[in-house]
């Protein structure tokens, strides 16, 4: 089985449809991967771009962002890095002020029980 790691870009085509040809390619290798002819894997960098792209350049509300990306995590056909992480910050991040990467860390200290080691005093403060 061929597998892919997907950039920011093709997720961004996709999300947006702005370039037709380009988001079609993308649909085109998702289907393979629910039909599992071939594994695509997401990196959470990939995410945090996203979020950044969606919300600062093109102007999305964080929870428009949050919800479209919730839904790409959760397909089962998709390898995502640190899915229930990445779920858990995506969640949180649609109705605060926290950065998509704050949260990230936040959660990945919660679940390994580490302590979050930052100057950030509205971080140091989060208790969800």
């Amino acid at each position: 089985m061929k597998e892919y790691i997907l950039d920011t870009n093709c997720l961004l085509r996709y999300l947006l449809h702005d370039n037709i040809a380009q988001s079609n390619k993308v649909k085109k290798f998702f289907s393979q991967a629910l039909s599992l002819k071939i594994s695509i894997m997401i990196p959470i960098v990939v995410f945090t771009e996203t979020v950044y792209a969606m919300v600062k350049l093109y102007k999305f509300e964080r929870i428009i962002v949050a919800d479209k990306l919730k839904t790409i995590v959760n397909n089962a056909y998709l390898e995502i890095e640190r899915r229930e992480i990445l779920l858990q910050a995506l969640t949180q991040f649609a109705d605060s002020n926290f950065s998509l990467i704050d949260l990230l860390l936040y959660f990945e200290a919660k679940k390994t029980d580490k302590e979050l080691l930052t100057f950030d005093r509205k971080l140091k403060k989060l208790n969800i």
